[in-house]
């Protein structure tokens, strides 16, 4: 009877800690969500749009293994992989959609609040008509894209600033789940 009592507590305790290890990676797991703003466009024109009305999400991998050059540098011991997609209107006012991946690296701390710099790479799909020609090597509809983003998050929250191409920059905001 007693060694049917220690299994089940055995199995018990073995359940709680693999619940827990499970639990810490979930922990490793973050998804964001946003919206745009502010935009300014570096050249403006009379019809260049600067209401994206863009909603995005994004969903964070586990940390990356240090590689030999961070075990130097503390401040570079974050990097994460991510996914994301971000529904938008593009500067000449079309609906448009950025499907993309890449990384984001925790900078510098301040207290609680955390700066990174993200950069993704994906394809943006949505110019079309008379503008498809303004956004390079756009021939199919689908053009790639690079943006480089540099944030601050507070808590949940956090905003980013984003650079698109040589065309303008973005502000938006959003939170952490």
């Amino acid at each position: 009877m007693r060694i049917v009592q220690y299994g089940i507590y055995g199995l018990l305790i073995g359940n709680l800690t693999l619940a827990n290890a499970q639990a810490s990676e979930l922990e490793d797991f973050r998804v964001q969500v946003q919206t745009s703003l502010w935009t300014t466009h570096f050249n403006p024109k009379p019809e260049h749009n600067n209401d994206q009305n863009l909603i995005g999400i994004e969903i964070y991998g586990k940390r990356l293994p240090s590689s030999r050059y961070q075990r130097y540098n503390d401040a570079f011991n974050y990097a994460r992989p991510l996914a994301g997609a971000a529904w938008f209107r593009n500067s000449f006012g079309q609906k448009s959609l950025y499907a993309y991946g890449g990384v984001r690296q925790n900078l510098i701390r301040y207290g609680d609040v955390q700066t990174y710099g993200k950069l993704t790479a994906g394809f943006i799909h949505g110019y079309r008509g008379e503008y498809e020609d303004k956004i390079p090597f756009n021939q199919l509809g689908i053009a790639p894209a690079i943006l480089p983003m540099l944030g601050a998050q507070y808590q949940r929250s956090f905003a980013e600033l984003t650079l698109f191409g040589v065309s303008g920059v973005m502000l938006t905001v959003g939170l952490t789940f």
